[in-house]
C-alpha cells in the first residue's frame, strides 16, 4: 500500500468529538424531540359533563323577544351558553336563569364580546315574544330569549335532548311540563364543548368551564 493511500485512509477515519461539544448536543436534542414527533395537547377538565362528540351543534333559528330573529349560526366566533327555560317554571327554571345572569355578571367586557347567552322557551304555546319581553324586563335579564311557532320549537327541544312531557294541572294555562333542562356551552366553532343537566349550576365552577372554552377558541 503506497503512502499516498494510507495517508487518504488516515483522513477519512472516525471523527472524535470531545465529550464537552456532544454534551451540549444532546441537550439541545431533547426539547427538540417532542417538536419532530409531536406533543399532544393537553385535553382540559371541565366541572360539567365533556362532551364527547365531534358534530357540530344543530343549527336553527327563532325569534326573540324583541321580534327579531336570532340564529345559531350567525354566533359563529362567539362561545355560545344555550340554556332552556320557560315563564311559568317556577322551580328549576329561575334558578339556572339566575345562576346565568350572575355568570354573565362575572365576565369582563372583553369576555362578554366574545359571549353570548341565550334562553329558548320550553313552551311556545305561552311566552310570546312580548310575554317573553315583559317577563324579561321585570327580571332585568337583556339576552335573548327565543320562541316562534310550535313547530319551529319543538324540533329544537328535541334536537337538544330536552325533551318535555306536558301534563295536566290546575294553572289558568291547564298544563304543565317535566322536562330535562341542559345547558350547553358552544365554541366559537359551534362544536358543543360541555354540557350541565342539573338546575344547581355552581356559578364559580360553570364559570371556569366557559373560560376553558372561551380562552381556546
Amino acid at each position: 500500500m503506497t503512502k499516498a493511500v494510507q495517508k487518504t485512509k488516515r483522513k477519512c477515519g472516525k471523527m472524535r468529538i470531545p465529550k464537552a461539544i456532544l454534551s451540549t448536543l444532546l441537550l439541545l436534542l431533547v426539547p427538540l424531540s417532542g417538536c419532530i414527533g409531536g406533543s399532544e395537547v393537553e385535553e382540559p377538565t371541565f366541572h360539567g359533563t365533556k362532551w364527547m362528540g365531534t358534530e357540530y351543534a344543530p343549527l336553527f333559528t327563532l325569534e326573540s323577544m324583541d321580534e327579531n330573529l336570532w340564529s345559531l349560526e350567525e354566533q359563529r366566533g362567539k362561545t355560545v351558553i344555550l340554556a332552556f327555560t320557560y315563564t311559568r317554571c317556577y322551580n328549576t327554571c329561575p334558578v339556572i336563569s339566575a345562576s346565568l345572569a350572575m355568570v354573565y355578571e362575572s365576565l369582563n367586557t372583553s369576555e362578554r364580546e366574545n359571549v353570548s347567552l341565550v334562553s329558548v322557551t320550553i313552551d311556545p304555546w305561552h311566552d310570546s315574544p312580548s310575554h317573553l319581553r315583559n317577563w324579561t324586563t321585570d327580571r332585568g335579564y337583556d339576552w335573548p330569549h327565543l320562541t316562534g311557532h310550535q313547530d319551529a320549537v319543538l324540533p329544537v327541544l328535541e334536537t337538544y335532548g330536552v325533551g318535555p312531557i306536558n301534563f295536566d294541572d290546575d294553572s289558568e294555562e291547564g298544563y304543565g311540563f317535566s322536562h330535562t333542562q341542559p345547558t350547553y356551552i358552544i365554541d366559537a366553532e359551534g362544536r358543543p364543548r360541555v354540557v350541565w343537566s342539573d338546575a344547581e349550576i355552581p356559578v364559580d365552577l360553570f364559570l371556569q368551564d366557559l373560560r376553558i372554552v372561551l380562552n381556546r377558541s
